[in-house]
């Protein structure tokens, strides 16, 4: 019986040194998330002024590159190489924002769990001071995890078609320039 009261005690243990950790990432998480709701404004205003014969500024740096590689000639394969470099750099370009997404309500259910158990033994013990604390903190993570998770979701949506845009525009440039000089 000693085993298992081991066994439960560091369980116990370990589990709740998980919770500061989970707290500094779930405020981090914030921090970060509202940051990128900024930036995402700030380059959504920036794609709506652009004019038609204009380029969002990843392709337009893409596109230099493009007329400088094919300036010194470059071969074919390395101009495919390029692209297929440069899709990928703007496709991974999201991954944070997938990541967030299914990571955020993990912490948050974490962060609600652990605090439960201190809850209810607390209220075994009839403290329920103690009980309340432990409460608005598990239910102050669900809420901050799945925030962030919404957050980060409709920012990886939202860019998802600036990013398929720029690929589109990528693949244009591409052959529109190739096919102008080896025309």
């Amino acid at each position: 019986m000693d085993m298992f009261a081991g066994i439960k005690t560091f369980l116990f243990v370990l589990s709740s040194c998980v919770l500061y950790p989970v707290l500094l990432l779930l405020t981090g998480l914030s921090a970060w998330i509202f940051f990128e709701c900024g930036k995402l404004l700030a380059d959504w205003v920036r794609r709506r002024r652009l004019r038609n014969t204009e380029f969002s500024a990843p392709v337009e740096a893409y596109r230099k590159t493009l007329a400088e590689m094919l300036s010194r000639h470059a071969p074919e394969h390395e101009i495919q190489n390029f692209l297929r470099e440069s899709i990928h750099r703007r496709q991974a370009f999201l991954d944070k924002f997938r990541i967030v997404t299914r990571i955020g309500p993990a912490l948050g259910l974490i962060g609600t769990l652990v605090p439960m158990g201190t809850a209810l033994a607390s209220l075994g013990q009839g403290d329920v001071s103690v009980m309340t604390a432990e409460l608005v903190v598990a239910y102050t993570t669900t809420v901050v995890g799945l925030l962030v998770s919404c957050l980060s979701f409709l920012i990886y949506t939202i860019r998802y078609r600036f990013v398929e845009n720029d690929i589109r525009n990528m693949e244009f440039l591409t052959e529109q320039m190739y096919h102008e000089i080896h025309a």
